[in-house]
């Protein structure tokens, strides 16, 4: 549950190859009339040494400017939606829910939608790499994105574009560890009700709150 958490709340963006791209004019494009976006994601974690764990797949859904839903289904049930000034995160099967402060500032969630976070916090580049496989996934353009402010979470952040859509997400954490997400099935501005991204805990089920005392 804290690698979600970590994930969520200092990410969600970007990785590799081209040859010539110009890599803000791929973002406009992605960005070009982009409100809202949900897609499936298949989420796992690669150590140093190519050993992957923590497999679990899921749905997810933005909404301009710093609003999001994250479901995950296997291998255990959780929910992580977040208002713009809230945080819940719903654990089905410890019948628990944790509040937190929303921080939308860094999370690269909100760069996907926002130009102005994009240049303010991050370095944004071609990421080429002669040897690296992903370089051989056909149609796919990667953009390096690194924190112009070292934080204690995550190194480096890539994204991978098909077309005009995001495809895949990896995250690099201090230990360099990779957290990957592959989206599929993705819809442009999908229509969401006004109380979508807002959470009313079951009754019975134990509330957390953070420091901030929300």
């Amino acid at each position: 549950m804290k690698i979600k958490i970590l994930i969520l709340s200092t990410i969600l963006l970007f990785p590799p190859f081209l040859l010539a791209i110009d890599v803000n004019q791929l973002l406009n494009n992605v960005r070009k009339d982009l409100i809202s976006l949900s897609a499936d994601f298949k989420q796992y974690e690669v150590d140093p040494s190519q050993r992957v764990s923590e497999v679990s797949t899921g749905k997810m859904w933005l909404n301009a400017p710093n609003q999001f839903k994250w479901e995950y289904f296997e291998p255990a049930p959780q929910l992580i939606v977040a208002n713009g000034q809230k945080v819940w995160i719903f654990d089905e099967d410890l019948d628990q829910v944790t509040i937190k402060q929303q921080d939308s500032t860094k999370n690269p969630i909100y760069v996907l939608l926002n130009k102005e976070l994009t240049e303010t916090n991050y370095t944004v580049e071609n990421w080429e790499e002669d040897n690296n496989q992903d370089n051989k996934q056909a149609g796919i353009d990667w953009i390096s994105l690194t924190p112009k402010v070292a934080g204690d979470e995550i190194k480096q952040v890539w994204l991978g574009i098909v077309g005009n859509e995001l495809k895949v997400l990896k995250l690099k954490n201090q230990l360099d560890n990779i957290v990957v997400f592959e989206f599929s099935n993705s819809v442009k501005n999908p229509e969401l009700s006004e109380d979508f991204f807002t959470f009313d805990p079951p009754e019975g089920i134990d509330i957390i709150r953070d420091a901030m005392g929300l």
